[in-house]
């Protein structure tokens, strides 16, 4: 049947926009910027890759010099992913009661920390506590894997037996991790050659007794916790990758052989972007390394954990916006295991809730957002793609560089691997005292009467009498990005300061610069005190200064208003037993104004973490 020649041509809505123009979106730019370079707009990680606030096809065209490109494969209708929960119980019967619960509600496999004389875990030295453990799970169904730290000598053989026992049961993950337990304790039983050779030799053994078992973990988390940057922490990975193999090789293990042995751990970020293109950098440079040994088919098994360095203890809840984002992008990165940390993860051992929201948030993401049904959602994106060669190559030549100098024992021994760490630590935490990199719910928009969530228990304090003594390094110390916010509101507690607002003019002038210095202040465990108050007249203000028994004010208003009546009324509030005037906003001349009486100033991108110890001192707070 021939078309009507009198129909209507087809509606294409996109025939009635102009096409892209760069150009004309970088004039917009350029006026939003308001006289700013427009090099503002690009930003780097800490270890210096280049993010562009725009890409373009040609941006996602280049390829990553000598680098193996690989495809992410069709993921399986069934069970996208791999969900995996820790649980960190130290009692083995309550351990039993939260493994059984997560699997009945959607959990697909278990990982048990296990106590390595920290603390922090199950205690192995109960009798018969794996068995404990494990009681009730069928080992045919949910695969188990251990985090145990130098305590793998005992809990992976503990549970190689209880798996043989068990007719066709999953192959175990045993996650032997000689690198982390290193990194964390800042020494080893015996030296660490000598540790990876031991690894190995249990490696060779368990493969031939569970086909399909991967015993040896090599990751990028210890850095990434330590404040690494993305690049670095996939060199890490690729220099831990390098010197298992080379262990192995040492116990008769081939290249082609030792793929199999072997999985990958990452931590994800909230920063979706980065974190997706880190993933797909990461199988590119596993395959990458794995042809430069020989081998062509060595697909990387990856587990992507949420970062703990991104969570906060103060209004912990919102730790719950933080996961979910960070688990979008161990997805779309195309993670082959997610585990999402619980939300009170800072605070304690889960409660039930805890656990059902790490569960949740990726089922959710799975079935009802649909993201495990599409293979490679970043694919195609010329920022992810452009990001994934960025990263790739980046990682690829610190990787060479911690090669070159005798490997990752090597480069922990010289404490050239910790003085990088601490160069893009250090990046990082600028960015969060200057607010730059807001946490929400501790640098922005705090609440200081929050409701904390219930835990189990306290987070164990990790201290133990009994370290390991050879090969000592400097630690890798995991920190969170707000502990320093956090020690503020603690040193606040006490005293429950407050700080008088002196506001100049109606609501609409001020409020701007009140709000700012409310949320400020509440970063650091302070009270406004009439924040949005307005006042006739400075006598006013004064009087109702002197009632508040406040000792410390902050002027808000317009710059016309200060520039009409600032002197007038800090000269009022002085004579009212004002100790510390603070001038919120920027002034053009600070020491003319300073001259008027004010003892700080506050503005966007100032240092908001020294800014509050000043406050701080000024309230009689000890630091």
């Amino acid at each position: 049947m021939s078309a009507d020649p009198t129909a209507p041509p087809f509606l294409s809505l996109a025939q009635d926009f102009d096409g892209p123009d760069e150009s004309r979106w970088r004039a917009l730019a350029e006026a939003a910027l308001k006289g700013a370079p427009f090099e503002r707009l690009t930003t780097k990680t800490p270890d210096g890759v280049t993010i562009k606030p725009l890409y373009r096809a040609p941006d996602a065209e280049t390829s990553a010099a000598g680098l193996v490109q690989q495809a992410h494969a069709g993921r399986p209708a069934y069970l996208p992913w791999d969900i995996r929960q820790v649980c960190a119980h130290p009692d083995p019967a309550r351990a039993n009661a939260a493994i059984l619960e997560d699997l009945a509600g959607g959990v697909s496999s278990v990982a048990l920390r296990i106590d390595d004389g920290d603390g922090a875990g199950m205690r192995f030295d109960v009798p018969q506590s794996l068995q404990t453990a494990l009681k009730g799970v069928l080992l045919d169904v949910a695969p188990v894997t251990l985090d145990s730290g130098f305590a793998w000598k005992s809990a992976a053989p503990a549970l190689a037996e209880i798996v043989s026992q068990t007719p066709k049961a999953l192959p175990p993950t045993f996650a032997i991790d000689p690198f982390g337990a290193w990194f964390r304790w800042g020494a080893a039983p015996q030296p660490l050659d000598a540790e990876l050779a031991e690894a190995a030799a249990f490696a060779k053994d368990a493969a031939a007794r569970f086909p399909g078992c991967a015993p040896l973990l090599v990751q990028g988390r210890s850095v990434h916790e330590a404040g690494a940057g993305p690049a670095f922490e996939l060199a890490a990975l690729l220099a831990a990758l390098a010197a298992h193999l080379r262990a192995l090789d040492a116990a008769g293990v081939a290249p082609d052989a030792a793929a199999g042995l072997i999985f990958g751990r990452l931590s994800v970020g909230p920063d979706v972007i980065v974190e997706i293109a880190k993933l797909r950098a990461a199988r590119a440079l596993w395959t990458n390394l794995f042809a430069a040994c020989g081998v062509t088919d060595a697909p990387l098994r990856l587990q992507a954990v949420t970062s703990r360095r991104m969570l906060t203890r103060d209004d912990a809840w919102t730790n719950i916006l933080r996961n979910t984002s960070s688990c979008f992008a161990a997805a779309a990165g195309g993670a082959d295991i997610i585990t999402v940390l619980p939300f009170t993860e800072p605070l304690g051992l889960p409660g039930p809730l805890a656990r059902r929201m790490a569960r949740n948030t990726q089922i959710i993401l799975m079935e009802e957002c649909r993201l495990g049904h599409v293979a490679d959602p970043g694919g195609g994106a010329f920022a992810v793609e452009a990001l994934t060669q960025s990263l790739a190559e980046e990682a690829w030549a610190l990787f060479q560089e911690i090669e070159a100098n005798g490997g990752l024992i090597a480069a922990a021994k010289a404490g050239t691997l910790q003085q990088k760490i601490a160069v893009s630590a250090e990046h990082r935490a600028k960015l969060v005292a200057t607010r730059r990199a807001p946490l929400t719910g501790v640098s922005d928009y705090p609440l200081l009467a929050e409701t904390t969530p219930e835990t189990e228990a306290p987070a164990p304090s990790g201290s133990s009498t009994a370290r390991p003594s050879a090969d000592k390094i400097a630690p890798l110390v995991w920190t969170r990005l707000s502990e320093p916010f956090e020690a503020l509101r603690d040193a606040a507690k006490a005293k429950a300061p407050k700080v008088f607002f002196a506001n100049l003019g109606p609501l609409a002038e001020f409020s701007p610069r009140s709000n700012f210095a409310m949320n400020l202040f509440a970063a650091g465990g302070v009270t406004a005190f009439g924040p949005d108050t307005v006042y006739s007249d400075h006598a006013a203000m004064a009087a109702a200064f002197k009632a508040s028994s406040c000792k410390v004010a902050v002027l808000t208003g317009s710059d016309t208003r200060y520039a009409a009546e600032s002197l007038e009324a800090a000269t009022a509030l002085k004579a009212a037993g004002c100790d510390w005037l603070i001038h919120a906003g920027k002034p053009a001349d600070e020491q003319a104004v300073r001259a008027k009486g004010f003892d700080q100033f506050i503005f966007a991108g100032q240092d908001a973490i020294a800014a509050l110890r000043l406050l701080h001192n000024a309230l009689g707070i000890a630091q």
